[in-house]
């Protein structure tokens, strides 16, 4: 069996790839300027879906954007809404909480008085 170099083997890469775009080309069944003419066509029309899909990609991102942002807004405004209730349930505790002291400081001095 014979051993084939690689420069051989490119060699024969090359010439198959030579005669198969010739009979390619040959067998073809428009000329080269309608060929081109389609192929700008498709080019055209590649780049155009391509655009209005980059342009429904940048839509529904900046949808998303805009819920996401909605939704932290409304947790921020919850969460102040909820820390505010909060602050004046504890200040409500405390003065109630004072008041019962008073009444009982009051209580005591007045046992202290009458006794």
């Amino acid at each position: 069996m014979a051993q084939i170099s690689k420069c051989q083997a490119a060699g024969f890469l090359m010439t198959g790839a030579v005669v198969g775009a010739t009979i390619a080309l040959l067998y073809a069944p428009k000329s080269g300027a309608q060929t081109r003419k389609n192929i700008r066509k498709f080019s055209e029309r590649t780049v155009n879906r391509l655009d209005d899909l980059q342009e429904d990609i940048r839509d529904q991102v900046t949808d998303w954007v805009d819920d996401v942002g909605s939704v932290v807004k409304n947790g921020i405004d919850a969460g102040k809404k909820l820390s505010t209730q909060g602050y004046e349930q504890v200040m409500g505790v405390f003065d109630n909480a004072k008041r019962v002291v008073e009444d009982g400081k009051a209580r005591l001095e007045k046992m202290i008085q009458t006794a």
